[in-house]
């Protein structure tokens, strides 16, 4: 009775999330994307209605495989079972099952990490290495089959389910993590027959890389579908591992309807639909996690735990608590060994070309010279976030908080059901499920709380909701409340899914223009560099990518800090670069930037948002504006004020004047402005991380001004009164602050003149 007080308190708490929040209020479908949903549904239910009525639900499986062979062409998912077939054969000499094809997976990730560094990485030997273990083992065909017409139905919902991420799955890669790393990196050793780890160059180039070296091998074999369907094949053994496991507690249809419940949520279209690698580890995770609760051989579950640690290393937060849970079991000491020889390689590997072995991350305690080492480098979009007690509220209903999306990303079923499945705990396999969970869990949050990160928690999660006594009705409800919110894990996919082909370059043009752009320059300046402003999908660019972000950091940090355009252009005449892609409406953050970008540059093919520019020999004048300001309130964005040095425009806040700030804290820099008037109000914001300026007026100081404030004040104003008349205004960074202060940074809002 005190579960169902319980669950009835934490219902009555989502219905006033649901509302408070305004949920349903959000922009979550496109229209085409409710047309195509509603499409799948008639589609799909007419199908399985059919096979449900003469008992073969299963074949729905072949089925989806079939169309996969006629949307992508049949040679991509043929290596996908190709090569999960060689994973089980492998695995198979010392487990079973699907833990055996895990097994398998794990040591070919450690294997195909390692031919990574050597130019070996060509379709014919990674054919020829994936039938090896064949040899040995041949794996079964065979399709589960339900128990009775209940869980037949059960098994129906359970593969409609996995079919709204099977049809995302399919599309082609749209994502920024994607097209900037997880493609990118399968795509640049198809081309070159190896990956360089180029760390100097691509700074991200030395991170784990196991499930991206298990993508580079399907990929190798049947191009980008076969690597996204890699992506969806660890999703499905998620799922049938979350089926064996809940029938220790539960019915075969409450099994299926528990996985169905996990790959209902929002965040699995986000982890699935895009070429993340979450499933990958969460897979791994889970698999370990399973062994120890069956007391299995330990050997196996460090192994897997170890892997998962290779592919990321915030697996960590999730395998600290399970090797604390097994201490006690035999063999532990070459669990041990084995999970260090598994997760260890990438790291020690980075640690020997860097100096650090997580390199970039941390890089403030380790000093690697190869990046700034000051500070360390964090996500910008989550790295001042501290979670309080509100964190699982805020996790369902403001998950805009925790990843880049919207409310309900997280799904709903853990904040009503969890907490009362955990006060069911009665037996130690429960235990290790919970434990492992929830502490993993709060590990993640509190150091980098990213919802995504948490990834691997949700299918441990639904196993505890396995013993929860829950009603059929119940589950099918929260399933479909997830997925009414399916787009919300992100932006990509709220059209759902693509059903003709045509629609594929469309597609492409509307989501990922610079996909468009790199196909025409493969065809019309193979092997050349390329500059990126505001993007660093480099996906498939046959040639070196420079990009304006931290991946390509050192290039960066010469270009944004460059003294003038035409220093850029020399800087790009060094590299090799004649060709860039960039918005068309050369907007850019930094003033140097924004300059080069208007002077150099000769537009070509526009797709979309972007262009796809040509180095010019010469710069375009372009004339200067030398009208003073009049009386009244100039925004930063003046096109009068000259920048120069590293300026920084931000577009981000509401509270300034015109919404825009011009920032930086570099020492030296200045903006400079003319003005015809008796007295000139310098605007900035006072804040935790800002220093000292100086103010001068007609070549001379005028005012020091600490921008410094414990809290944040907007527009905050020194006033200079003046004989009336022409007057020069400047504004210099002097790399100075209050020590209380985090930074050194100087700001424009906008100046007043009167």
């Amino acid at each position: 009775m005190p579960v169902c007080i319980l669950i009835a308190a934490l219902a009555a708490v989502s219905i006033y999330g649901f509302f408070h929040e305004q949920l349903f209020a959000q922009q979550l479908w496109a229209e085409e994307g409710v047309r195509s949903f509603a499409l799948y549904v008639l589609v799909y239910w007419a199908v399985a209605g059919a096979l449900l009525w003469r008992g073969r639900v299963q074949w729905l499986i072949p089925a989806a495989v079939l169309y996969a062979a006629w949307w992508a062409g049949p040679v991509a998912p043929a290596v996908v079972l190709f090569f999960l077939g060689s994973c089980y054969a492998l695995g198979h000499r010392w487990a079973a099952g699907t833990t055996a094809l895990l097994l398998g997976a794990a040591i070919w990730m450690l294997a195909l990490w390692g031919a990574l560094h050597f130019p070996v990485n060509y379709r014919w030997v990674y054919a020829a290495a994936f039938a090896v273990p064949y040899v040995w083992a041949r794996p079964a065909l065979g399709l589960p089959e339900a128990a009775d017409r209940k869980a037949a139905a059960a098994m129906a919902v359970l593969l409609f389910v996995l079919g709204t991420q099977f049809l995302a799955a399919l599309k082609p890669e749209i994502s920024s993590d994607g097209l900037s790393m997880h493609l990118a990196l399968p795509a640049a050793v198809a081309d070159q027959g190896r990956w360089a780890f180029d760390h100097p160059h691509a700074i991200w180039s030395l991170m784990p890389a196991g499930a991206d070296a298990l993508y580079t091998g399907v990929y190798l074999l049947g191009g980008e579908a076969a690597a996204k369907l890699l992506n969806f094949a660890f999703l499905a053994l998620i799922c049938a591992l979350l089926v064996r496991v809940a029938r220790r507690w539960t019915s075969p249809e409450r099994a299926y309807l528990c996985a169905a419940l996990f790959a209902s949520t929002p965040l699995v279209q986000l982890v699935t639909g895009s070429l993340f690698v979450e499933n990958v580890w969460a897979a791994l995770l889970l698999g370990a996690v399973i062994v120890v609760v069956e007391e299995g051989d330990l050997r196996i579950a460090g192994a897997l735990a170890g892997a998962a640690v290779a592919v990321k290393l915030i697996a960590v937060a999730f395998a600290l608590p399970l090797a604390v849970l097994a201490l006690r079991g035999k063999a532990r000491v070459a669990a041990l060994a084995l999970a260090l020889l598994f997760a260890l390689p990438p790291y020690v590997f980075a640690y020997a070309k860097s100096g650090n072995p997580i390199f970039p991350f941390a890089n403030a305690v380790f000093r690697s010279p190869d990046y700034d080492s000051a500070t360390s480098f964090k996500d910008p979009r989550f790295g001042d976030l501290h979670p309080s007690w509100t964190a699982p509220y805020d996790l369902t209903f403001r998950s805009a908080m925790y990843v880049e999306g919207q409310g309900g990303a997280a799904g709903f079923q853990y904040f009503v059901l969890l907490l009362p499945a955990l006060l069911l705990i009665r037996k130690r396999d429960q235990a290790v499920i919970a434990v492992v969970s929830v502490a993993g869990t709060a590990i993640v949050l509190l150091g980098a709380p990213n919802l995504r990160y948490a990834y691997a928690a949700m299918p441990l999660a639904s196993l505890a909701l396995a013993w929860l006594p829950m009603r059929a009705v119940a589950v099918l409800g929260l399933i479909a409340v997830n997925l009414w919110f399916l787009p919300s894990s992100s932006y990509y996919n709220p059209d759902f899914a693509l059903f003709r082909k045509q629609d594929v370059e469309p597609f492409l043009a509307a989501k990922a223009p610079v996909r468009v752009l790199i196909q025409r320059l493969n065809r019309e300046a193979p092997g050349e560099a390329v500059a990126f402003f505001s993007t660093d999908a480099t996906a498939g660019l046959r040639a070196t990518a420079y990009t304006d972000t931290w991946h390509n950091e050192h290039y960066w940090e010469h270009v944004r800090n460059a003294p003038d355009p035409a220093a850029i252009a020399a800087q790009f005449r060094g590299l090799g670069i004649r060709h860039v892609i960039a918005p068309s409406t050369r907007e850019a953050p930094f003033e140097v930037v924004r300059g080069f970008l208007a002077r150099w540059l000769d537009a070509g093919t526009t797709v979309g948002p972007l262009t796809l520019y040509r180095v010019r020999d010469a710069e375009i004048p372009i004339p200067k504006d030398t009208r003073p300001l009049a009386p009244g309130t100039h925004d930063d964005s003046e096109p009068r004020i000259e920048y120069t040095g590293a300026w920084l425009h931000d577009k981000q806040f509401a509270e300034p004047v015109g919404q825009t700030l011009s920032y930086s804290d570099v020492a030296g820099d200045v903006l400079k402005l003319t003005f015809e008037g008796n007295a000139i109000s310098y605007v900035y914001t006072r804040a935790a991380n800002r220093g000292m300026g100086e103010v001068w007026i007609d070549g001379k100081l005028a005012r020091r001004v600490n921008l410094y404030a414990a809290q944040t004040e907007w527009q905050a104003r020194v006033n200079v009164a003046l004989r009336p008349g022409r007057h020069t205004f400047e504004l210099r960074v002097t790399g100075r602050k209050d020590r209380k202060s985090s930074g050194s940074f100087v700001d424009l809002d906008a100046v007043t003149v009167e």
